[in-house]
């Protein structure tokens, strides 16, 4: 996840989760359960449940199960890496999407390769000459097709100008709406390969959490954070 996207959606938990307040239920024979919830409701309310061989999270907000207990305790739902966390999920739960972004960006990357490669340097725009090295935004893919449809219009012949702009968009609609089906993004790849000039495009990442998932990651992390805070505000009392 970006960096403004996580920024922001941690913000919006931390709202979400204001008026929480966090009760230990159980602590017991290993078993460790607090309620994460704000009084009178249920809207947001969970429970984080840790026993020996697993930990979960249940409630409002939909469930999270997580494949290691209480040898990593609670501390590790706070853990700051969304990847890490996401990896210790248990396999059913482990939702993953096509990720659109992260496939434009290497369709973009491997066209203005081709353009760079095969075009004068004095022709190609400096921001594309860039694109190989840093990849590109959505608004730079928008502009890359419109160059790239101008050059078609102007019947420059070197190139398939064309394909390679449809290339481009196409990454908004191959899947149709498919978007937990991987494999169609191997397929786009592989299928565009010779066309965009990439290569190794079965190593590039195509997928990510599903967004849903990692929200419920985050509002997990937020109450793990808090709850922490109590205990070991209890911990120096005693």
């Amino acid at each position: 996840m970006k960096e403004l996207e996580s920024t922001a959606l941690a913000s919006r938990v931390a709202e979400d989760l204001a008026k929480h307040q966090y009760t230990q239920l159980v602590n017991e024979s290993g078993v460790e359960v607090w309620r994460c919830a704000q009084p009178g409701t249920s809207c947001y309310g969970f429970d984080i449940c840790v026993t020996r061989f697993g930990m979960s999270m249940m409630g409002d907000i939909g469930p999270l199960v997580f494949h290691v207990g209480s040898s990593y305790g609670i501390n590790f739902l706070r853990h700051q890496s969304d990847g890490y966390l996401h990896e210790k999920l248990g396999g059913d739960i482990k939702r993953v999407v096509i990720d659109f972004d992260a496939i434009r960006d290497t369709v973009c990357e491997c066209v203005a390769g081709r353009i760079d490669y095969e075009l004068p340097s004095d022709e190609v725009p400096e921001w594309i000459a860039d694109i190989p090295n840093k990849g590109a935004t959505l608004e730079e893919a928008e502009q890359l097709v419109e160059w790239l449809r101008e050059r078609y219009e102007a019947e420059d012949g070197r190139l398939p100008f064309s394909d390679l702009a449809d290339a481009i968009e196409e990454v908004e609609t191959f899947a149709d709406g498919r978007d937990t089906e991987v494999v169609l993004a191997y397929d786009f790849l592989r299928e565009h390969k010779e066309l965009i000039g990439g290569s190794d495009l079965w190593e590039s990442r195509i997928s990510k959490p599903c967004p849903s998932l990692m929200a419920r990651l985050y509002y997990m992390r937020h109450a793990a954070n808090a709850i922490m805070e109590i205990k070991e505000a209890a911990s120096a009392v005693a």
